[in-house]
């Protein structure tokens, strides 16, 4: 498996004194970002000349001095003059405030916060171009995908604290793609989140939105339809508790990186049953859309029989969207490739009937685009 060196695009620098903080920001930026910390200014500048962060996240304490001269210091750098820079605040110190805005400081978090607000924070800067384009589509085009990324970064909050998920946030975002494909407007928005940095985010939506197109041409009802879409938001939730650097590493992993990558399965599970009101259907989807007829497949290696058709549907979806999304690490197959090669090399793992029902799904959708083309 060949996997793209992360670079320098998603690379995130924080600095301030507190280690805590630091460490929290690590923590909360784990599975988006590669977070390069430091507690002092010397070393936050000659290292971020090294290796170029797109965005600062700066502390109001940064080693003995404040984070305000730090960014002074900063802008003298032409290199890093212009890097967007969100800064943390101790408290609601208006004093502090006045200082950083006199910086040219717009967007400031006060201590504490939630992990969402800042991810949210950070996504406006790097993704402000991508998001801000969503104005331009219908309404519940628009509604699709901003209240699918709200709750689906607030979900990060959930995580943290060991509490139930918001599925009530996800239901209600996910009523919203399911109108889109109604409409037949499900390309729209993959279109549109095709250049957004958070992969897991866009993997999640495409699975979701395919999910509940062919729901609905095999004749699934619509509260089936919605509860697929759900499934889809959330089946891959477990991989935001692992570091980017492995989601997105250059070469083979060693057996141990593997086991902690197949691990998402297991972690979501867990994360799942924290929510009493989580369906039945949206549990198969998360848990067996690894799963393979032939038994290859994990977390448990179930067999055909074990097999029932939305573990089946989520199959057919999770490998599709791996050989047709667009990732650093590896080439992306066209639709087209990717259909022949799921009905060749994997005949004996996928159910070739409703594979066959997919492949007519697309054929039909016209205006369907994989994203391979843009």
């Amino acid at each position: 498996m060949r996997r793209g060196a992360a670079g320098t695009k998603h690379v995130i620098a924080v600095v301030d004194a507190s280690e805590q903080h630091r460490r929290a920001v690590a923590e909360a930026l784990l599975s988006f970002y590669t977070v390069y910390p430091y507690s002092d200014s010397t070393n936050a500048l000659s290292g971020m000349l090294v290796v170029p962060p797109k965005l600062i996240v700066v502390g109001q304490h940064v080693g003995q001095g404040s984070g305000g001269s730090f960014i002074k210091d900063l802008r003298k750098e032409s290199s890093l003059s212009t890097v967007p820079v969100i800064f943390v605040a101790d408290n609601e110190d208006m004093r502090v405030f006045d200082t950083i805005r006199d910086l040219g400081i717009r967007d400031y978090l006060v201590k504490p916060y939630r992990r969402s607000t800042l991810i949210n924070a950070i996504s406006g800067h790097l993704n402000g171009q991508v998001e801000r384009s969503w104005r331009d589509l219908p309404a519940v085009q628009r509604k699709a995908l901003e209240s699918t990324l709200s709750a689906f970064n607030s979900i990060a909050d959930e995580i943290a604290n060991g509490n139930p998920l918001p599925f009530h946030a996800i239901n209600e975002s996910c009523a919203a793609i399911v109108e889109v494909v109604h409409d037949g407007k499900f390309d729209n928005i993959l279109y549109k989140i095709k250049d957004h940095d958070n992969f897991t985010y866009v993997h999640s939506l495409r699975f979701a939105t395919l999910l509940s197109l062919f729901g609905k041409t095999i004749g699934l009802s619509k509260e089936q339809q919605l509860l697929v879409a759900c499934g889809g938001m959330l089946h891959d939730i477990g991989k935001m508790t692992i570091p980017r650097e492995l989601l997105n590493k250059q070469g083979r992993l060693t057996p141990n990186e593997l086991t902690i990558l197949r691990g998402h399965v297991a972690t979501a599970e867990r994360i799942l049953a924290t929510t009493d009101t989580i369906p039945k259907g949206v549990s198969t989807i998360v848990v067996h859309h690894h799963e393979r007829l032939d038994g290859s497949g994990y977390p448990r290696g179930l067999m055909a029989a074990d097999l029932n058709q939305l573990a089946r549907m989520a199959g057919i979806i999770d490998v599709f969207c791996a050989l047709t999304d667009r990732r650093p690490y590896k080439r992306t197959l066209s639709a087209n490739t990717a259909l022949e090669l799921m009905a060749s090399d994997m005949a004996d793992e996928l159910d070739q009937d409703l594979l066959f029902k997919f492949r007519d799904i697309l054929i039909e959708s016209a205006d369907f685009d994989d994203g391979s083309s843009h």
